[in-house]
Formats: C-alpha cells, structure tokens, sequence
C-alpha cells in the first residue's frame, strides 16, 4: 500500500477549463515580488544585520572583539573601492590568499568556502592576563632589563587565553565538508586530532599546541576555529543572559557606533583599566603627575572602546568612540572631559588655500595659561625655574602672552616655490583683544631680536604691513589680518594666510569630507594626499615609481575630527574620513 503524500491536495470536483494565461501572469507577478523581496531581504542581511549573532555566543568577560562583513562585494559605494584597494577587495582571489589557504588547510576559497560563509566573522580574545601583559611592557621600558625589551612577553603565561575565529555558516553541508577536509590535509601533514562531544556537535583539536587553529567544530550555525578546544565548548553552552551581547559595557560602547559599519572592534573598558593599573605597579607611570593621575581615573571608569569602518560615496570613514560611566567620574574630571575641546568653527580650516598640503583647525582655551601655571606653582623646583626664566628675560608671561593668547587657531602647511624652502607655512590666531596681541608681539619680537641678533622690519605686503626677516628666500614674520594674528614662514605663505585665490571652502574634496565629520567638533586635521605626492616628487631625487603612483592616484585627502568633550551618553568620538576620488 502506497503512503498517503502529507503535501498532496484532496481531489477537486471537475470544473470548466480556463485559460491559464491568468494563473502565468499571476505567477510572474509573484514570483518576480518573491525574488525583489528574497534579494531585499538578502542586502538587509549584508548590510544592516552586521555580525548580530555572534556576540550571543561570546561571554560576557571577553575582552577584544572584532567583526567584519565579509561579503564586501555585496556593499554599496563599493566600486571606487575595488579600484583603490584590487587586492584587499578581491582578497579572495589574489595569490597570497590563495598560497595560505593551500599551504596552511589545503583548501581554495572558490571551491570550499565561498559555498558556505555567511555574513558574519568576527575575532573574539578573552582570558588575556593583564596584569601580566601590562607588567610586562611596564618592565620593557626600562634600560637596565635589556632581557625585557627585547622580549616583553616571553615571561607573560597565555596558556588560559582564548582566541576563537568565527564565521557563520549558511551551509551546513558545505561547511561540514570545507572542516573534514581541512582536517584530512592537516592529518596527512602529519597532524593528529583527538575529539570529543558537547550537546551533540563533535570538536576536533590538535594534539600540537603550536597553531592559533588548534580546535575547530560546526557549532550554532558557525564555523569555529579556536586556540583550544575548551572554549569551542564554552560558545556551544553559553547561555543567552551571561553572554557578551548583554554585558551593559560592550551594549553602551555598540550603541555608541554608527549604524552603518561593515566593520567593528571593541575593547572592553575593564581590561583597559586593569592594563593602566599595571603599568602604574610596574613603576611606568608616575601617579604624582596631576595630568597622569586623571587619566588613570577616566580609565577606571571607562565603559570601552570601539572602533569601525564603512564605506560611504566619498570614501572609507574609520569611526572611533570612548565611552565613560559618567557616575564613576568625578565631578572635575567630568568637567575637564566636557571642555577639554572647545568647539571651532567648519569656517577656519576652510578659510585656508586650496593649494594647502596640510591643514589643522584646533581653539586654545582661555585658561589654558592660567592651568600651565598651576601645574608648574604645584612644584616648588618647577615654579621657581618659571620665576626665574621670567626674570632673566625680562618679560611677563601672564601679561605678555597667556592673557590674550587664546582663541580659534588653524596651521597650514602650503608649497613653496623656492628650491632653498620648498616648503611654507603658517599659524593664524583669532583673538579677542587685538590690541594686547600686538603689544604681546611687539615685546616676544624685541625679546628674539636680543637673544639672536636679527632684526624684524614693516615689510609691504600688497595693501598690509608686516614685521618679517627676510634674506634671500628666507623669510619669517609676523602681522594682523583684522583680528588674525599671523606668524608665517615663507612670503608666499604670508601672502596665502591674507588673501587665499581658491579657499579649501570651495574644495569639492574638503566639503564632502565635513559632512562625514562629527559637528559640531573640535577642529579639523585635513591633508591633501594630491599635494603631498606632488611634494614628493619636487623633493625627492628620484620620482615615485610609476606603478605606485598608479596606487596613489585615487586617494585624495585624509580628513578627521573629533567630537567636543563627552556627550549625555558619556562617549567622546572621532572621524577619520580617506576620500577617494570616484
């Protein structure tokens, strides 16, 4: 007797025939919807659901983390990047990948992994000792333990610390396939395995202790290699309330991350407190120096810190972020991290000639005079040197510098024709009393004319005077550009921080950049990687070799900022932005 078919429908009674053309286009429809929403719904698991699973394999006290989309083709803006980076974007295909694979587990990525790996891999590390780690390095800088300098860690026991390798697996057939044969390869080197069962999966481990690959199974819909086989055991046991994605600090620092990472690391906060601690044990650092000891109490009460990447139209941003448990911070400590960086204005690094090979935007605090000379008063050897430095040179640093010498400052660094100075710069100040600045000036000038015998002179400067030494190509001076205190170096720097023909404001490159930058922020680092190659090239004897500059051509700039001071959540953040042309 034939079994009845659980999937079959019971007869239907006869019925008038229809044309089938509405049940084609019906299905076409449906079936066409299925594929848009199956390929949504894969893009969606790419992109937004990025390595979501693993953290709930991973205890709690892990200590390093670090996960990354591995499906990089599948990403958006990823066109220009393949062009910049052919190797790491196609790192399945190039001949290291391939020589690894081989030599090391004799498989290829084609035929034995690309079958079966998911969207999530990520590194995970805990059980390092810190404290010994931290000794360690304490012990390294020192001259007289030549021993320890040379080798920090051979005295550092990492036999309890677990490093575990993770991808997950969307076939489970292929994966088990890609681990036996693996395993056969590494058998026929002359490896040997012993195995053993936890809640029904097999882990294998190497009877050698030499490889970071030593055990490895199919558990929890992920390929796992790890240093040993225990911690292989902890993953496929661990419980969902103990595991990494519910510890409160790795929630606070993740939640802190932009959304749209391919790419994370997060440290915890507790092992970095435990390593600041021990390097203070180990006698590294002195807890005597007012600035050393806040740093200790911000990293005790640090949460974590996290690290990403993404891939965005105008290039690769790289994001960091520190967050702090602002219960555990004292209430001056808070208050130093909540101004520690004034806030500067988008406008002052875009005021700077496009020409400019580097530029840094930054604000001097108004009390930062008034906080050195504290610091130097706390010691009496310190207070008398500054006492007696004032003295001998016959100035007043409160008067002649610290009470004026404040406000939204940049640098830039800009070419120079010379071939005595091919290089020039210049710092402009903003300040709010210009009339102190320039008696300040007038003082400092006559001070350097003293000590080293040159001689400032008003020099024209189209419709501006100046006060510059100038010999030959050389020239160093000093003016105001309405509430601008310039000192430049090189006339034609001079001349760029009174009147710029093309400012970096209307610099394609630079505006697109502010835009992926935190803001309000604390200032903007910015490098024209165009002008440094053509730097290079004017300097150097021989010219880049064509093949690299090839590699270079696509990378415009280097753009980063930061945050000012700690936010609500207690995070301080900064952006690196590498702009590639499209």
């Amino acid at each position: 007797m034939t079994a009845p078919d659980p999937f079959s429908l019971p007869p239907a009674p006869p019925a008038e025939r229809r044309s089938p053309l509405p049940l084609i286009i019906g299905g076409g429809i449906v079936g066409l919807l299925l594929i848009v929403i199956g390929a949504g719904a894969l893009a969606f698991t790419l992109l937004s659901q990025r390595a979501s699973a693993i953290p709930e394999l991973l205890p709690a006290e892990t200590q390093i983390y670090a996960a990354i989309t591995p499906n990089l083709s599948d990403l958006p803006n990823i066109d220009r990047l393949r062009r910049a980076f052919p190797e790491t974007f196609d790192y399945q295909n190039t001949d290291e990948t391939a020589d690894f694979l081989q030599e090391r587990f004799g498989v290829t990525f084609a035929d034995d992994i690309a079958p079966w790996i998911g969207a999530e891999a990520a590194v995970a590390v805990y059980g390092l000792p810190i404290d010994q780690l931290g000794g360690a390095m304490g012990e390294s800088a020192n001259p007289f333990n030549p021993p320890a300098t040379l080798d920090p860690l051979e005295d550092v026991d990492l036999s309890n610390a677990n490093v575990l390798l993770i991808a997950a697996a969307r076939d489970q057939r292929a994966a088990q396939a890609f681990l036996d044969k693996q395993r056969a390869f590494r058998e026929g080197q002359g490896e040997r395995f012993t195995s053993n069962t936890a809640n029904g999966v097999t882990i294998y481990a190497s009877e050698s202790d030499e490889t970071p690959f030593a055990a490895f199974a199919l558990a929890r819909n992920m390929v796992v290699f790890a240093s040993n086989a225990a911690s292989i055991t902890k993953l496929i046991e661990q419980r969902s309330e103990s595991a990494l994605a519910r510890n409160a600090q790795f929630q606070a620092v993740t939640q802190s991350l932009p959304n749209d990472r391919i790419g994370t690391i997060y440290i915890a906060g507790e092992a970095l407190a435990r390593f600041f601690d021990s390097l203070f044990e180990a006698g590294s650092l002195d807890e005597s120096n007012p600035s050393i000891a806040d740093a200790r109490s911000a990293a005790q009460a640090m949460q974590g810190v996290g690290f990403t990447m993404a891939v965005i139209d105008s290039g690769l941003r790289f994001d960091a972020v520190t967050v702090f448990d602002q219960t555990r911070l004292s209430s001056e400590l808070r208050e130093q991290l909540s101004s520690f960086r004034p806030t500067v204005s988008p406008e002052r690094a875009g005021e700077v000639s496009s020409a400019a090979i580097g530029v840094f935007s930054f604000a001097i605090p108004a009390d930062w005079g008034e906080r050195l000379r504290d610091q130097l008063d706390s010691a009496p050897e310190t207070a008398n040197a500054l006492r007696d430095l004032e003295g001998n040179l016959g100035i007043d640093l409160d008067r002649d510098l610290f009470r004026w010498f404040h406000g939204e400052a940049v640098i830039a660094v800009l070419p120079n024709e010379s071939a005595e100075a091919p290089v020039g710069g210049y710092f402009a100040l903003r300040v709010a009393d210009q009339a102190a600045a320039e008696r300040g000036m007038q003082r400092l000038s006559e001070l350097a004319e003293d000590l080293t015998g040159i001689r400032f002179q008003a020099t024209s400067l189209g419709r501006a005077q100046v006060q510059a030494v100038e010999e030959g190509d050389i020239f160093f001076g000093y003016g105001f550009n309405g509430n601008d205190l310039v000192i430049a170096v090189g006339r034609q720097a001079m001349e760029a921080a009174f009147g710029a023909e093309q400012k970096l404001a209307s610099f394609a490159t630079y505006t697109n950049a502010l835009k992926a930058l935190p803001s309000p922020n604390s200032g903007v680092l910015y490098v024209n990687l165009n002008a440094a190659r053509d730097l290079a090239n004017r300097l150097g004897n021989d010219p880049i070799d064509p093949d690299t500059e090839q590699r270079l051509a696509p990378f415009r700039a280097i753009t980063s900022s930061g945050t000012v001071g700690i936010d609500n959540r207690g995070a301080v953040r900064g952006t690196l932005l590498l702009s590639i042309e499209p």
